[in-house]
């Protein structure tokens, strides 16, 4: 049983999906589920009809004959008659991937959240699922293994291009780090909540400029630590602000700003769990 999930069936194959299609009795009446067929065939699972099952043509197989196993309104898993099993990310929840672990539970596979992204372990290998689309799966002996794996890309840094941009703003981010030494955190702390329109190309000068000195209090406030601490039964915001940490900031933004210089695109390794690198600097 996975995230309390109960009474639905452990399917491995096209034909076990359709034998137990034909089996289920759809329910009757003028009700909103009248016709539907449950997935879970015990009588209590008859009451889910969140879990159904159905048969259907599936359009990402040539139109081959399938059966669906719904969650709500989504076929979440499809077992096509090519012996392929297709499965539906469009809604990517914590219910969604116990189900998906429920019904392939005969493979071993166990579908999770990991660093906010899904992904399928099955006989040690990590298979990625990206939310909002589907993945199509064949069995390879006792496991599934997709048709085509999604790798995801993986933006690694480029040291030499990095240090080749850093040294363009070497005089500016050594500005800041000064004033960094001798400012009031608290006060600096203020201009993390401007904004500006920063013109990057005035920011490479060897002298400073207009562009300095809003830029520059706005990395050295974004760079400002805040504590608490207990004082005289009462509690103290205490700020600090470290030039390494200032240094950071600075360097963080020009890795943003100059993303396809300083980073390489790498593909993941296939079946094997990986994180997006460093996808929070790319636009």
């Amino acid at each position: 049983m996975f995230g309390g999930l109960t009474d639905i069936p452990r399917i491995s194959s096209y034909e076990q999906a359709l034998e137990l299609c034909e089996r289920i009795k759809p329910i009757r009446g003028k009700g909103v589920n009248a016709g539907v067929k449950p997935l879970c065939c015990t009588p209590n699972g008859r009451r889910k009809t969140q879990y159904s099952i159905r048969k259907k043509k599936h359009p990402a197989a040539a139109s081959k004959q399938a059966v669906e196993c719904v969650l709500y309104t989504t076929p979440v898993i499809t077992f096509v008659e090519d012996g392929t099993i297709y499965i539906d990310m469009s809604y990517p929840s914590n219910t969604t991937h116990a189900f998906v672990s429920e019904i392939l539970n005969d493979f071993q596979a166990y579908c999770s959240y990991r660093d906010g992204k899904t992904w399928l372990y099955c006989s040690g290998k990590y298979w990625w699922i990206p939310n909002g689309h589907g993945v199509t799966f064949k069995v390879v002996g006792d496991a599934i293994e997709p048709v085509r794996p999604r790798l995801m890309d993986r933006y690694v840094v480029n040291r030499s291009k990095a240090k080749e941009v850093y040294a363009r703003y070497a005089a500016f981010i050594s500005h800041c780090v000064a004033i960094s030494k001798v400012a009031d955190p608290q006060q600096m702390r203020g201009y993390m909540k401007h904004t500006f329109s920063t013109d990057f190309s005035l920011l490479q000068t060897t002298e400073p400029n207009e562009e300095w000195v809003q830029e520059g209090f706005h990395s050295i406030g974004s760079a400002v630590v805040s504590n608490y601490e207990w004082e005289n039964h009462n509690i103290k915001t205490v700020y600090s602000l470290d030039p390494k940490r200032v240094r950071q900031v600075i360097l963080d933004k020009l890795k943003r700003e100059h993303y396809q210089e300083i980073f390489e695109v790498v593909k993941a390794e296939v079946g094997v769990y990986a994180k997006c690198l460093n996808e929070e600097y790319i636009r």
